[in-house]
């Protein structure tokens, strides 16, 4: 998990990052935590937009947290923000970005529990997640987020829904740890996401991303049959 904290104030940047390392010691949860002194900072930021988590103070120096937060809607992100505020004012706009929580300051130890409880409620305990070096971060990347996985040169690289993730582990080790179904090996570089797959035709599988995987000539067959299998599964199962 990725938690960002930006806060212009250092004291209250410490408060919520000794609780992230608390609640990392006491619930044994893998946790990464990223600070930034204002939202240029965190907007500019690539680690901060592939975050699952931000800690976003309203009243800061400059753009204030509200704008930083349609900002990173407007682009994409779909972690989860919680606000922190001296003020009850700008409670209706955080419908407007999704916001899951707010925090007042000072933040206790209890209303930070809170907050946590409400993020992994809303992105779910029994999502299962694949943990991959990104250089020298570890991301534990929601498999359904997958679409495909490709090795290009000595890279292999992860394409979700939210970006992409270069990484140095081997693709057999990395199809190995995915355990399977909806995840099939259809060439000697590339793993797809059965679910992410739009349609397949004569050169391979279209994608929701609108890229087009080649199938092995070689187990051309086995492949395609794997995947209508498994789409009829799905549809009897429905």
């Amino acid at each position: 998990m990725i938690v960002a904290v930006c806060d212009d104030l250092q004291a209250d940047r410490d408060v919520l990052v000794s609780y992230c390392k608390r609640y990392k010691d006491e619930y044994k949860m893998p946790m990464d935590i990223l600070q930034f002194a204002n939202a240029g900072e965190l907007l500019q930021s690539q680690q901060a937009r592939a975050s699952d988590l931000i800690f976003l103070d309203i009243y800061m120096e400059g753009a204030s947290g509200m704008d930083a937060a349609h900002i990173l809607r407007n682009k994409g992100f779909d972690g989860a923000i919680v606000f922190t505020t001296t003020s009850q004012e700008h409670y209706a706009q955080g419908y407007e970005v999704e916001a899951l929580h707010y925090l007042n300051k000072p933040v206790t130890w209890v209303n930070f529990l809170e907050a946590i409880r409400r993020v992994r409620k809303h992105a779910g305990r029994d999502v299962k997640t694949i943990r991959v070096s990104n250089g020298a971060m570890f991301l534990d990347v929601p498999l359904d987020t997958i679409c495909f996985i490709e090795v290009s040169g000595r890279r292999t690289i992860l394409h979700t829904t939210r970006h992409n993730i270069v990484n140095r582990e081997s693709l057999s080790l990395i199809e190995e740890r995915l355990g399977g179904d909806p995840f099939l090996r259809c060439y000697r570089y590339y793993i797809i996401n059965m679910d992410h797959v739009l349609r397949l035709n004569d050169q391979g599988f279209l994608m929701t991303n609108k890229q087009l995987i080649p199938i092995s000539r070689d187990n051309r067959r086995e492949i395609r049959t794997h995947y209508l299998s498994y789409v009829f599964d799905k549809v009897e199962v429905k």
